[in-house]
């Protein structure tokens, strides 16, 4: 996945997250918002719902700082903010830089399949101030949710679905795709509702 051949931004962020978790032995939460730059939000919410499906979701108390990631993003973009800002305590969170790579690793065959899929369309579903703010309603809630609740086994998992959807929508400015993400999040709804009420 050479950036020579593909400069989608997802592609180009795994290789830099993946040249972060070689590096070192631990890495940061604030080592992985740095590594992302200015990518936007997009690219984040990605690596964010990546971690509660790839093996780093295996380190506990992940899905709790995936949540509070969620709440701080959504309220950034209600107020029309285009940076993150993570308090310190948050981004000295560290897990293990080999899970990571194994991570990343993982994420890098679907993403190949994933790229043909995505263009530019409909962007007015995504980048509109209406949806922007329901987007933010969505990541703020879906955040609470899990902070809450994210004990219950598969749930963190079954929220991020939406999650990975809406932030690959955000990345590639397909409206199309956060159509699908708006589906999975009401099916997620209908399936939670059937199991836990």
């Amino acid at each position: 996945m050479s950036s020579e051949h593909d400069h989608w931004i997802i592609s180009s962020l795994l290789e830099d997250l993946a040249g972060l978790a070689l590096s070192r032995d631990r890495v940061s939460v604030a080592d992985v918002v740095e590594t992302m730059g200015t990518r936007g939000f997009g690219p984040l919410l990605m690596v964010l719902s990546a971690f509660l499906i790839l093996p780093v979701g295996m380190v506990p108390g992940m899905p709790g700082v995936v949540a509070l990631f969620l709440i701080l993003i959504g309220g950034r973009m209600m107020t029309g903010e285009t940076t993150l800002w993570i308090p310190a305590r948050l981004g000295r969170v560290t897990f293990s830089g080999h899970l990571l790579a194994v991570s990343v690793a993982r994420a890098q065959r679907p993403v190949l399949w994933l790229r043909p899929l995505v263009s530019p369309r409909l962007a007015v579903l995504v980048d509109s101030v209406v949806m922007g703010r329901v987007v933010a309603l969505i990541l703020m809630v879906t955040g609470a949710v899990i902070f809450v609740a994210g004990f219950i086994p598969g749930l963190p998992f079954v929220l991020s679905l939406h999650i990975l959807v809406l932030g690959l929508a955000l990345s590639s400015r397909d409206g199309l795709i956060a159509m699908v993400g708006y589906a999975l999040l009401l099916a997620e709804i209908l399936f939670i509702r059937f199991i836990f009420f």
